[in-house]
């Protein structure tokens, strides 16, 4: 049989054509650009709440809540600044404590843009509670822990956490358990009643609330604002109309403003022995008070055990009665006589069932030291507790301590104290002049 010679050959121009059309047909083909529709934005680099905006240097200082640190970004008329429905806003609409997410320049010194974070929990017109030592606040039932970053603002100015009483009313921000920042929206003042001996022992209200004993020296941190100030001791009442400003003392000179029940008269009781109980009218009497008694006849019981009860009757018919009754194993004198009309009953007649329930309790074993500022004159819950440095019983409970001194601001402090058995031992930032 013929073989076919030109066979092999044909056979070699065939692969060369099987492999140069693959290699064409795998070939990649040039890069495309992209569509022009298409846009890439840069994330959100830190939520941050303002501490301030400096017009002048361009400025903006933020708490970065993110990374928990203090930092400054330049700003300039072409930052994008939006609110939450991302209307346009100028830098000078800006207000300390408001928190934003930040977008940043390349760099990462300029703003671009910011806008008003969505996601944050806001309370209005609220009350406050601090916890330093546990670096918690409270309010409104929930609980939110804070860093020394956070940021408080009181009449444009940045205050300690603990600067926040219980008077105060707040709005607060921050997420997810964790503060940002709380700006005081009313504050608290200061009414200190003077000329007021004849109130002590007895009861004073500041706009129907902080019921307290009367004593020689008071201190009440009270809501800014207008306040109905109002004292009473059996029949003797005052009550005046106090204008209170935030941070300021306004002193009230209480002599001007008393008046006496008419036919109405303070009876004391001068009981011995001691420890006896007083009935008037049937109804048990705290002896060591002044009692407020209509003119007229009143029922007096006394008793103790051991000694012979006394009953009778006494006629009151002058604005000041004092009644000795003397018991005795057999028999009761009874000696009733005027009363100096300027007698007082001293601090130390005053009973604690004057006031409303307190969760303050006392630690006698202990005490409190207030080392400084020096010379300031110390004010627990309104009472006064020496010049610094001073000592006095140890306190449990919430606590409103104040520190004022003539010719300085006055500052008060809100304060837990927990019943650890020991002493505690405090110093306060000096007070700055007025």
């Amino acid at each position: 049989m013929k073989k076919n010679r030109w066979l092999p050959g044909v056979l070699i121009f065939l692969a060369f054509c099987v492999a140069g059309c693959g290699s064409q047909e795998n070939k990649p083909g040039d890069t495309k650009e992209p569509e022009p529709s298409v846009s890439f934005e840069k994330g959100v680099d830190f939520v941050g709440a303002v501490r301030q905006v400096d017009a002048d240097s361009g400025t903006m200082e933020f708490y970065n809540t993110s990374f928990d640190t203090m930092e400054t970004y330049l700003y300039t008329g072409g930052t994008q600044i939006l609110t939450k429905n991302d209307k346009e806003m100028s830098a000078s609409e800006i207000e300390p404590g408001e928190i934003y997410d930040i977008y940043t320049s390349e760099d990462g010194k300029k703003i671009v843009k910011m806008k008003q974070s969505a996601d944050i929990t806001v309370h209005e017109g609220a009350s406050l509670q601090v916890n330093a030592d546990e670096k918690r606040l409270t309010i409104r039932g929930a609980n939110y822990a804070y860093t020394s970053n956070l940021l408080v603002f009181s009449d444009g100015k940045q205050i300690d956490p603990m600067e926040i009483t219980p008077e105060d009313e707040v709005t607060f921000r921050g997420v997810k358990g964790q503060a940002f920042s709380v700006l005081v929206t009313r504050g608290h003042g200061y009414i200190q009643p003077t000329q007021c001996k004849d109130f002590a022992g007895g009861t004073v209200t500041v706009q129907g609330e902080a019921i307290l004993p009367v004593s020689n020296d008071m201190l009440l941190v009270v809501p800014e604002g207008t306040q109905l100030l109002s004292m009473a001791n059996g029949d003797l009442t005052a009550e005046v109309s106090v204008q209170v400003k935030r941070g300021q003392v306004t002193k009230v000179d209480i002599s001007k403003y008393q008046s006496q029940v008419s036919d109405t008269a303070r009876v004391k009781f001068d009981l011995n022995p001691q420890g006896a109980e007083l009935y008037v009218n049937g109804a048990l009497t705290d002896p060591s008070k002044t009692v407020s008694l209509k003119y007229g006849n009143h029922s007096i019981k006394v008793v103790l055990e051991g000694y012979n009860d006394y009953s009778g009757i006494i006629s009151v018919q002058d604005a000041s009665l004092t009644v000795h009754i003397d018991l005795a194993e057999e028999s009761a004198e009874v000696d009733t006589g005027q009363a100096d009309s300027d007698s007082s009953v001293s601090e130390g007649d005053s009973d604690s069932s004057s006031s409303p329930a307190s969760t303050v309790t006392y630690d006698e074993a202990h005490k409190i030291t207030v080392s400084a500022p020096a010379g300031a004159a110390v004010y627990v819950n309104g009472t006064y507790k020496g010049e610094a440095p001073c000592s006095f019983t140890k306190m449990i409970g919430s606590l409103t301590l104040s520190l004022t001194k003539e010719g300085y601001e006055t500052k008060s402090y809100s304060v837990e104290i927990t019943d650890d058995s020991k002493d505690i031992s405090w110093t306060f930032p000096d007070l700055e002049k007025k």
